[in-house]
């Protein structure tokens, strides 16, 4: 008989994180407006999240990206941008584990971006143009703070840069992570490698989703929350006929987020056959349910939900953000293995 309840470890993660992520609410605000503190970071490397789904090769715990993708929901109803930070070197460890690179070379580049995360640009656009070995050109989106390194990734290489210019963009939405221009000048890269594009591609999509499905729990619930409180008319606007639909599909799509995104986590931990379809199509649907909805639990709010009193407006606003990350939904129906 085939059975979806999660194993021991799995919900001692999920239980783990669960609490973690409450931790994440208490100072989302802050890391908004300072950036993520030092306690954030030492707990969050205390759980060993920041390794979980590393291969044992590079000193990771080798989990699952599925067990990874129940902590980053957690995490991410409680901070989504908070937790994009945390996870920027995972995703520069999950990058090195795609290179056709010696072990030696993967250690040291470990031991880099724990340091200090290189920042990632996929160049879907064409933006940025090389000729006689040189570059030039706009990464637009590059996360990080205090970018040292810079990974560009054109097709199936990725070329590391050790001079560029980097210019602080004004975030928004994504404060806590650090946004950046990056620019190329006839630059050389330092380094140069072939790359599993399809696979690592996968992961950020799974990452991504994972993020999206966690915040639009938490707008879900907070907007189901006030309806349940507020009254207009003689009852609790909940009990309305027009916002209950509107409840009621925000449930749905709250459960179809988180089932499609550990799906897709399932599919790339057993190397289905579509596994890049799968997860290109997780993240194009995630993208699109998180910034409808959480457009709505704003809306529920009616005039307070604009202000921040309320996280929903946080909650709109890191939507619109990650679902434009990494090419974005737009780029997501685009053959991975391309």
């Amino acid at each position: 008989m085939i059975s979806f309840e999660l194993s021991d470890e799995e919900r001692m993660i999920k239980e783990m994180t669960e609490e973690f992520g409450r931790f994440l609410r208490e100072h989302s605000r802050r890391s908004e407006k300072e950036g993520v503190i030092q306690e954030i970071r030492d707990k969050y490397q205390e759980f060993g999240l920041d390794l979980a789904d590393i291969s044992e090769e590079l000193g990771g715990y080798g989990y699952h990206i599925f067990r990874k993708t129940l902590a980053l929901q957690n995490m991410a109803w409680g901070c989504a941008a908070t937790t994009l930070f945390l996870e920027l070197p995972s995703i520069n460890l999950h990058l090195i584990q795609c290179i056709g690179a010696s072990k030696d070379e993967k250690l040291k580049m470990k031991d880099e971006v724990l340091k200090s995360p290189w920042g990632i640009y996929i160049d879907f656009d064409g933006n940025i143009s090389s000729q006689d070995g040189r570059f030039s050109g706009k990464a637009w989106t590059v996360l990080g703070r205090d970018v040292r390194k810079f990974a560009l990734i054109k097709g199936n290489e990725l070329f590391i840069f050790d001079r560029f210019v980097v210019q602080p963009k004004k975030a928004l939405a994504l404060d806590a992570v650090g946004v950046n221009e990056i620019y190329l000048e006839d630059s050389i890269p330092s380094l140069r490698f072939k790359i599993d594009y399809k696979r690592f591609i996968s992961v950020l999509r799974i990452y991504l989703s994972a993020i999206l499905s966690g915040l639009l729990r938490a707008s879900f619930e907070y907007a189901s929350g006030y309806a349940m409180e507020r009254e207009a008319f003689g009852k609790k606007i909940a009990h309305h006929q027009g916002l209950a639909f509107i409840l009621s599909d925000f449930s749905i799509s709250v459960s179809a987020a988180e089932v499609y995104t550990l799906k897709a986590a399932w599919s790339l931990d057993t190397a289905q056959e579509d596994f890049a379809r799968v997860c290109a199509d997780c993240f194009s649907f995630v993208s699109e349910l998180s910034e409808e909805f959480t457009v709505w639990g704003v809306q529920i709010l009616g005039g307070h939900g604009f202000v921040k009193d309320h996280p929903v407006e946080k909650w709109m606003r890191e939507a619109k953000a990650i679902s434009l990350l990494f090419g974005g939904k737009y780029y997501a129906d685009v053959d991975s293995s391309e």
